[in-house]
């Protein structure tokens, strides 16, 4: 019996042993499930607390929330949160939740320009979401579409241009051949001759006939430019004699180049065309002569060799090519308006449309579009739209195109950022905060162009302004026959001497191109002073006449701009080309601009050290925690277990941002 009583009381104390065990490891579990949430939540709150670290001024003045990288390490300031949440005040003896922290790593840190800068776009969105609606969305769109036609007219008046210099090219050839060959330019009103051209060596008579020019207004240009000299070959200067020849050789060979353009071209059979080309071939018996005279005289004295050269030169030819100046003294010479564009745009377009152009900003950046290109996203090539005008004028190159750019993928998220834009940032004609100091005075120019001065950036608006009128008012100008007869008029006045009908009407066209500048420059001064100027004009609501196309002056430019009436709330202003400008630059470009803004002013307001790009909006942190066992280390269960449980480490890993 005895040794049945034992084997039961030892088979007893092993069931409560294993049961014991077991009710403690559940305990233990449910205590470490317990931990583990507790070490969380300690990481979150530490997290958090630093993320309440955020700058200040930079809420404050932007609305944003990001943290500046720099200073204490983030892991220390998490800890130091941490560790008040993870520690007790008062600890019991039942406290069951008494762990500490073994390390904190912070990774994966997103900095406000990773990925497009899509942080920033993030808490802009969150930030207008509150104040835009679907409704001024929709608004902003359908302004878009009336600006959409823009660009089909800017391609049929290239188009139209383009095929107008194709028909008039052969006898824009036979002007250069003109002045080659004769000297003579006639332009604003005045005929010219050159100082070197194929027909100034007089080797007869001098009188007109001989040189192929009866009319008299020429002659008597052309007769102040001839070399006498190869008439009684008494040349005082052998070298410089040497150096016409060498330039008159040049002409030649030019000459001769637009000869086999015209020989190859459509126009070759038209008479005037026809019957200069039949007469070109004693170009070339006239080179002759001229290289000719250089090997004799680079040997021999002129008046060794006198005989000799006035023998050559019986056969030197300036009377077999003849060009027809009919018409020049009576109709021919006029000026053309065009001409004045170039001494208008001297000074630039500021100079002309701002009303007091000496109290522009003078403001500018040391690094306009940093952020662009330190994450390699900056634009290739900016758009020079000066360059489009001052081509115009030099070469009458037509280039109108591709001013506007897509709003396509125009959404919600595009909308608040430009929002956003206008709440925070200034453009021309806003007054300045005396309190918080503006990087650039002229914010919304800034993202639309991103030069590095306010007056770079003013210009490149007001010429993209200027482009995108010259064209709706180029379309209104072609609808009105009295407008086009005027156009008209003045290109016979200017090259109507020649005959040549495709020349007149491509001289017509950019006549009415340069009205349409004209136009667009007063169009530009009202918007500048806020008035109300259509964006599609009828012809009636035009403020610039015939006779006024000329005067493109500050004071005319200004007096004419009174003429449009005070903008009113549909008025579509200067505020509203620049916010349709944003919308169809690329969104990243705008969101890396707004940072060079944002970092540039807050350090001239004071925060020399601030770097928006080392703000970080969203980081990864990994804590490890230690809790110490309580039912592990009771002496039954690590009989059981076989080792001692001193600790156990818990990782937590968690996404904090805000």
């Amino acid at each position: 019996m005895r040794r049945l009583t034992g084997s039961i009381t030892v088979f007893l104390s092993l069931v409560f042993l294993l049961v014991f065990a077991l009710f403690g490891t559940l305990l233990e579990t449910a205590r470490y499930t317990v931990c583990k949430n507790h070490a969380a939540r300690t990481l979150r709150t530490g997290a958090e607390g630093l993320l309440s670290e955020y700058n200040r001024p930079l809420y404050e003045h932007y609305g944003l929330f990001f943290i500046e990288k720099g200073g204490t390490p983030y892991e220390q300031v998490i800890g130091r949160y941490a560790g008040d949440t993870i520690s007790a005040a008062d600890k019991g003896e039942m406290d069951f939740l008494d762990g500490g922290i073994d390390d904190i790593q912070v990774k994966n840190k997103v900095y406000l320009g990773d990925n497009h800068a899509e942080a920033l776009q993030k808490q802009i969105r969150s930030y207008m979401g509150r104040v835009v609606t679907k409704e001024q969305l929709q608004k902003v769109l359908h302004s878009s579409n009336d600006l959409k036609k823009v660009e089909k007219s800017a391609k049929n008046i290239e188009t139209t241009v383009e095929n107008q210099k194709k028909a008039a090219e052969c006898y824009t050839d036979l002007l250069e051949l003109m002045r080659l060959v004769d000297g003579i330019t006639v332009a604003g009103g005045t005929i010219i001759c050159e100082q070197e051209f194929v027909k100034m060596f007089v080797t007869g008579e001098c009188k007109g006939q001989n040189f192929g020019v009866t009319e008299g207004a020429v002659w008597k240009q052309m007769k102040k430019n001839l070399d006498q000299s190869t008439k009684d070959w008494n040349i005082k200067n052998k070298l410089k004699f040497l150096a016409k020849v060498s330039k008159v050789k040049g002409r030649i060979k030019q000459a001769q180049k637009i000869g086999e353009k015209l020989k190859n071209g459509s126009a070759s059979k038209d008479d005037t065309i026809s019957r200069v080309i039949a007469a070109l071939p004693v170009l070339k018996t006239n080179l002759d002569i001229l290289t000719k005279t250089e090997e004799i005289l680079q040997k021999d004295s002129v008046k060794n060799c006198k005989k000799r050269l006035e023998k050559l030169w019986q056969d030197y030819d300036t009377s077999s090519i003849v060009f027809d100046y009919t018409g020049v003294e009576e109709d021919g010479g006029g000026e053309n308006p065009k001409d004045s564009l170039e001494g208008s745009f001297s000074k630039g377009i500021l100079s002309l449309v701002v009303k007091s152009p000496s109290k522009l900003s003078k403001k500018s950046i040391q690094s306009p579009d940093s952020f662009a290109e330190y994450y390699k996203e900056q634009e290739k090539d900016k758009e020079d739209y000066e360059k489009r005008i001052s081509d115009f004028i030099s070469s009458d190159t037509v280039s109108l195109t591709g001013i506007l750019g897509d709003m396509a993928d125009y959404g919600m998220d595009e909308f608040c950022l430009d929002e956003y834009i206008q709440h925070k940032f200034l453009a021309y004609g806003e007054k300045t905060d005396a309190k918080w100091k503006q990087a650039l005075d002229y914010g919304l120019e800034y993202l639309a162009a991103g030069k590095a001065s306010d007056e770079e950036n003013l210009e490149s608006v007001l010429n993209r302004i200027l482009l995108i009128r010259t064209v709706t008012n180029f379309v209104a100008l072609e609808s009105d026959s009295k407008r086009r007869g005027e156009a008209r008029a003045a290109a016979i006045a200017a090259v109507g001497f020649t005959g040549l009908a495709p020349l007149i009407t491509l001289t017509q066209t950019l006549i009415l191109i340069t009205w349409s500048i004209s136009e667009s420059l007063t169009d530009v001064a009202a918007l500048l002073d806020g008035r109300d100027v259509p964006l599609w004009k009828t012809p009636k609501r035009f403020v610039t006449n015939f006779t006024e196309i000329v005067l493109m002056n500050h004071d005319s430019l200004q007096k004419r701009a009174k003429r449009f009436p005070k903008s009113k709330k549909s008025s579509f202003g200067y505020q509203q080309y620049l916010m349709m400008f944003l919308a169809m630059t690329k969104q990243s470009t705008r969101r890396y601009r707004v940072m060079d803004l944002i970092q540039n002013t807050m350090q001239k307001n004071g925060y020399k050290g601030f770097k928006l790009g080392s703000c970080v909006y969203e980081m990864k942190v990994c804590g490890g925690f230690l809790f110490p066992g309580h039912f592990f280390r009771m002496a039954p269960l690590e009989s059981v277990l076989g080792r001692d449980v001193k600790n156990c480490r818990i990782n937590v890993e968690i996404c904090a941002g805000y």
